[in-house]
């Protein structure tokens, strides 16, 4: 009985002394079924609906925004693609209850595997939208 009310005054001391527990991640993809273009499908705005709906205190959601091989070589096309996407999925992320200040977007250069973690400043944020540009 001790060890245990040792165990739960040292967990609680550690919770309010500021020490940051590492968020949960679950990630969810949008894949070339999910769009119409720039435009999420229903079957898209049903995964951004299920990553809100999932959302939970110490969990980054991570929707990872996929799709691309369809998408023009032209760089400057494909940027502006990807950009209406990300655009179009914090939107939705808005439009079930998501505040703005909640949702963060980060663009890497090419698919370097789903499963990395956002970057630093993402962790702070309840949603991350992940961009690949390839």
């Amino acid at each position: 009985m001790r060890r245990r009310a040792l165990i739960a005054s040292l967990t609680a001391v550690a919770l309010t002394a500021g020490c940051a527990l590492a968020p949960e991640l679950k990630t969810f993809h949008l894949s070339h079924r999910e769009w119409r273009g720039t435009a999420l499908s229903e079957r898209g705005r049903l995964v951004v609906a299920d990553a809100v709906a999932g959302a939970a205190p110490y969990t980054v959601t991570v929707i990872e925004i996929g799709g691309v091989l369809e998408l023009p070589a032209d760089p400057v096309r494909r940027i502006g693609i990807l950009d209406a996407r990300a655009r179009t999925v914090a939107a939705e992320l808005e439009r079930h209850g998501a505040v703005p200040g909640d949702i963060g977007v980060e663009v890497r250069p090419q698919a370097e595997g789903t499963e990395r973690e956002p970057d630093g400043p993402l962790l702070a944020r309840r949603f991350a939208i992940v961009v690949h540009e390839w």
